[in-house]
Order: structure tokens, then sequence, then C-alpha cells
């Protein structure tokens, strides 16, 4: 009878090198590759979503941020205007025919966007279009007791030509103080 001798350098599970073995391993070589081709794009999509939106947050905080300032010092003025609460270059008090919005609240709302890395030009208030501006801007620029500021800042999504209706949004926030806060 013979003997199985084991080597001292082979385990005990070791399997042949040929055979059957051989064939079934030889069809799985290139799988680990196209795995990974298939799940990178998806990865990456996901990845450039979660910044996109990271971004979009912290315009949502600029906003904020944007708007409390402006109603901060639209609170501090009289309603019908006072050009002694204005320091250029934050506001313009020689500019003629303007609301006390537009001289006092305007430009600082958009030196603060643009001082936090967006562009302070593209922010709107209180709607897409002047007849609400001013409409907004009157009703609030006489009340006595509270000063609202509500802004939209447009962003352009990266979604390409399948969803057309849904590629302009408007980031919004608001902010409401007590006059002479």
């Amino acid at each position: 009878m013979k003997e199985l001798v084991r080597h001292p350098h082979r385990r005990p599970d070791h399997r042949p090198s040929g055979g059957c073995y051989r064939r079934m391993r030889k069809g799985e070589d290139g799988q680990s590759l196209v795995e990974f081709a298939l799940i990178v794009p998806v990865l990456f999509i996901m990845l450039v979503g979660v910044a996109f939106i990271a971004q979009g947050f912290n315009l949502q905080m600029v906003l904020h941020g944007a708007a409390y300032e402006g109603a901060r010092v639209w609170a501090k003025n009289p309603a019908g205007g006072d050009y002694n609460h204005c320091n250029p270059p934050a506001c313009d008090p020689n500019s003629a025919d303007a609301f006390n919005f537009e001289k006092y609240v305007i430009p600082v709302v958009r030196q603060y966007v643009s001082n936090n890395g967006f562009d302070g030009s593209k922010v709107l208030f209180y709607g897409k279009d002047r007849q609400a501006f001013q409409t907004a801007a009157t009703k609030y620029t006489f009340d006595r007791q509270l000063v609202r500021i509500e802004l939209l800042y447009p962003i352009n999504l990266p979604i390409g030509n399948f969803a057309e209706n849904f590629q302009l949004v408007y980031v919004s926030a608001a902010c409401t103080m007590r006059r002479g806060s």
C-alpha cells in the first residue's frame, strides 16, 4: 500500500493546479475589471451629486445671512428713508429716485453674497419680476412695524436636455425684523 506523503510547504487544502479547476478559474479572470468599469460611473455621478447638493446648502446659508444683514440694515432706518444710517461703499445714499430699500438694502445684500463666493448681481428680491419687487418694496418701506426681505437666487442644474423644465431652480431665503432692532 502506498503512503500519502505530505509536503511541508503545501497546505492540506491545496488543490492541484491542473484539470477542471484551472478551466473554471480561467473564465473569471476579467470579472472584477468589468464590475469596476460598471460601478465607477455610478459612483462618480453620486459624488458629483453630493458636491452639488452641498453647494446648494452653502448657497442657502449665504442667502439666509444676506437676508439677515439686509433686514438688520433696513430695520435701523426709519420708514420712508433716512440718509444718516448709510455708510458707503455698502450703499449709495446719493442715488436719485430710489426707494429707501434700493439705497440701503440692495447693496448690502449683494455685497454679502459676493463676499461669500456667489454672484451678487444675480440676487432677486421678492419675486422673479420687477413688478413683484416694487409692490413688496413699497409695502415694506412704509410699514412702521416690520421689515421683511425675501431673496431668490437662480441656479441652473446640470441635468441636460431630458428635463429642461427643471433646469432653472430658485433658492430662496427670507428674514423679518421689527423696526428699530
